[in-house]
């Protein structure tokens, strides 16, 4: 799973909470429904402008939006997951990588 869909889900489950749909919040945060929708689907590139506007709309802050947990406890997940990260990351985090799983 990546990023912007760690993000959808984030803001998906944020919403549910509020027991609002993705029409009402579209509506609260001036944006179009549909947006919303590829937003939480991980589709949609949003831009920080649009989160802030999400963000009032649910009554948290931006940085609340990505306080988001990998719920994933089954390995196979995991282990893609931290390749993932692994291919993304430069030399120096590589590096930090590596000296922290030899000292586990």
């Amino acid at each position: 799973m990546d990023e912007f869909q760690l993000l959808g889900r984030r803001i998906r489950e944020l919403r549910k909470k509020r027991c609002l749909t993705q029409q009402e919040l579209a509506k609260k945060a001036g944006l179009h429904f549909k947006f919303v929708g590829g937003i939480e689907r991980g589709t949609v590139n949003t831009t920080l402008r649009a989160l802030k506007k999400i963000a009032t709309a649910l009554g948290i802050s931006v940085a609340d939006l990505f306080q988001y947990e990998l719920h994933s406890s089954d390995p196979k997940q995991l282990r893609k997951l931290l390749a993932e990260a692994i291919r993304r990351c430069s030399d120096s985090e590589a590096a930090l990588f590596y000296r922290f799983y030899r000292s586990l």
